[in-house]
This record gives C-alpha cells, sequence and structure tokens, in this order.
C-alpha cells in the first residue's frame, strides 16, 4: 500500500509540475480536515518565503507588517465565521509577524544570501545518493525532497528534508551540520544516522547508527540527544516522544537492502518487513507477537520469499487480502 507524501504534492504544486493524478489527491485531502488546509496554507507560505530568501531576496519587513495588520483589522471587521478560535488567529499573525523579522535578519546578517541552493527529489521506489560538497553524502529514499546548497557558508552546513533520507556526515567541529524539517531540527557534528519525516502521522523518526545527534522539536525548548543504537520517534501532534536503546540495522534496510533478525520477537519483525518492502501484514493469532521469534538474515530478497520464511519458521499461514499490497497471516501457535 503506497503512502502518500501530501507535503510532496503541496511542493509539486508550487512549483507548477504536478500531474492531474496527484492534484486529486491532493484536493480529497485537503477537503478532508480543515487542518489539512492549515497546514497546507502554511506549507505554501513558508516555502514561497524560503525560495525568495535563497535568491537573495531583500524582504518588505516593515510593508508586510503593514498588510498583517491589514489582515487583522479586516477579519475583525468582517462577518464571516471562521474555523478557529481568535486565540489561534492571534496566533498566526504573531507568527507570521516573528517570521518576517527573523527572515530579515537572516537574510541581511547571519546567514549568506550568496549560497546557491540545489533540489533533489525521489519518485516512489527510488533511491538516489547526492554528494555533498564538504564529502558528506545523503541518501534519499523515495517519495523525499531534498535541499542543498551546492557549496556551504564558513559558518555552518544547512541542509533541508521532507522524507527519508541517511546521512553520513564528515565531521568538522567548526561548521556544525544541520537538517531543517517541518517538524524540528538535526544538529550534528560527524555522525550516520536516518530521519524518517512523514507528513501522514506527522512523526519524526531519527535513529543514530554511529556518533551523536541532538534533536530540538520545532516550537520546543527540548532538546534530544541520541547516541550510536538509539531511536527517538517523535510526534509533532502531541509533542510526545519515545526513545528506543539497541535498535536493529533495520531502520535503514531500504537503503542497505538487508534485513536481519536475531532472535526477534514475531512483533518488531512484522512492523520492519511492513517498512521495507512498503506493505501490510494482519496478524490474526495476537498472541504470536510476544511468543514467536525469528532468526534470519535476508539480503536483495523478494517480499514473497521473506513471507514464505515466516511460513516455515514462525509456523503461520500467509493469504493475499482484497485490500492492495495487504497480507494475513494466521494460524500457529505459542510452544
Amino acid at each position: 500500500m503506497e503512502k502518500i507524501n501530501y507535503t510532496g504534492l503541496i511542493h509539486k504544486e508550487i512549483t507548477g509540475v504536478i500531474t492531474s493524478e496527484e492534484s486529486a489527491l491532493l484536493n480529497d485531502w485537503l477537503t478532508e480536515d480543515t487542518r489539512h488546509s492549515d497546514l497546507a496554507e502554511d506549507i505554501r507560505g513558508i516555502w514561497i518565503l524560503s525560495q525568495t530568501k535563497m535568491s537573495g531576496w531583500e524582504p518588505d519587513v516593515e510593508g508586510g507588517l503593514a498588510k498583517l495588520k491589514q489582515r487583522i483589522e479586516e477579519d475583525e471587521n468582517s462577518g464571516k465565521v471562521t474555523r478557529r478560535p481568535v486565540i489561534f488567529s492571534i496566533l498566526k499573525y504573531a507568527a507570521a509577524a516573528l517570521f518576517l523579522f527573523s527572515l530579515g535578519y537572516f537574510v541581511k546578517g547571519v546567514k549568506s544570501p550568496d549560497l546557491q541552493w540545489q533540489v533533489a527529489e525521489t519518485q516512489t521506489n527510488e533511491i538516489k545518493t547526492i554528494a555533498l560538497e564538504d564529502n558528506s553524502q545523503v541518501t534519499l529514499n523515495g517519495g523525499t525532497y531534498f535541499s542543498f546548497p551546492k557549496a556551504f557558508g564558513s559558518g555552518e552546513r544547512m541542509v533541508k528534508m521532507d522524507g527519508e533520507g541517511f546521512f553520513e556526515i564528515a565531521r568538522d567541529e567548526n561548521r556544525p551540520f544541520s537538517v531543517e524539517m517541518d517538524h524540528g531540527t538535526v544538529r550534528v557534528l560527524g555522525t550516520s544516522f536516518n530521519i524518517l519525516n512523514d507528513p501522514e502521522t506527522n512523526t519524526t523518526t531519527i535513529s543514530v547508527a554511529t556518533g551523536t545527534v541532538a534533536f530540538i522539536p520545532k516550537n520546543s525548548k527540548q532538546e534530544f540527544i541520541l547516541n550510536a543504537n538509539d531511536k527517538l520517534i517523535y510526534n509533532a501532534n502531541s509533542q510526545q516522544y519515545r526513545q528506543v536503546k539497541n535498535l536493529s540495522p533495520n531502520d535503514w534496510s531500504w537503503k542497505t537492502n538487508e534485513l536481519v533478525f536475531q532472535d526477534t520477537k514475531l512483533k518488531e519483525v512484522i512492523p520492519a518487513i511492513e517498512k521495507h518492502f512498503d506493505i501490510r501484514l494482519s496478524l490474526k493469532n495476537t498472541e504470536l507477537a510476544d511468543c514467536r521469534n525469528l532468526t534470519a538474515t535476508f539480503t536483495e530478497a523478494n517480499k514473497m520469499d521473506v513471507l514464505s520464511a515466516l511460513t516455515l519458521t514462525v509456523g503461520v499461514e500467509i493469504k493475499k487480502a482484497k485490500a492492495a499490497d495487504t497480507f494475513v497471516l494466521f494460524g500457529g501457535n505459542c510452544e
């Protein structure tokens, strides 16, 4: 079952490369929930501003604030019924004003406006590797948007991503490396790690292979420090998180094309297989999740090979369900 990257579709709509089929999917999603349309509006605004910022454009901060003030007065005087309470409108305008001020500061002083930004994107089931100017390497999973400068500035190394990527960062203590995302920022000096930024669940998952990684959620004072074999799952909606120790390299199996299970419980095996092949597995006998384990290594195996191995080693039968890319696991017992 293919996941739909709605943030990516919004980006395509902005840049005018969206297909009619993608446009229909996006419109259905926008009308499904008012929060979706609100999110799309914010993404469009930030994307447009970020692109003009990259080209060295000087923002008219005073003019922008004047327009914001006028819009506030128009909203207050209109008789329209708004979807969100007044407090959310006030916060939205305050955030926009703050963004304009920070953008002016960004362009005029702290960041270099001369960076030449480039964009790489991958289609579904496509994997692409990007070599950065500092000898770092980023491998992008399918459905990912990645923005990076042709050459980094002297003070820091910053890139932007929406989707999933595996980062192998060259160490440079004088220029920290950061990945900007919708839900927050990852900062490192030199390390390797995987990031999955999922717009459907509004979660960010960071899995560290080597070194140390810091994650700072958007609009939060918290900072999470992750070491090798640590994983953090952060939900932007609830601002809740879960940390996992001794993670499996299966978190980036899409890059290595290898699944490794060492006496692994079925409840951990199933989500790893689902993510690797982008399928859904339904376990009818839920008791098996904790009582049956799997030890196996699959290298460049297809999904049917892996599912067949489950029937032999775990003692379940597998049938194709009516839903696309969905399989039902039934039978089996705890020994």
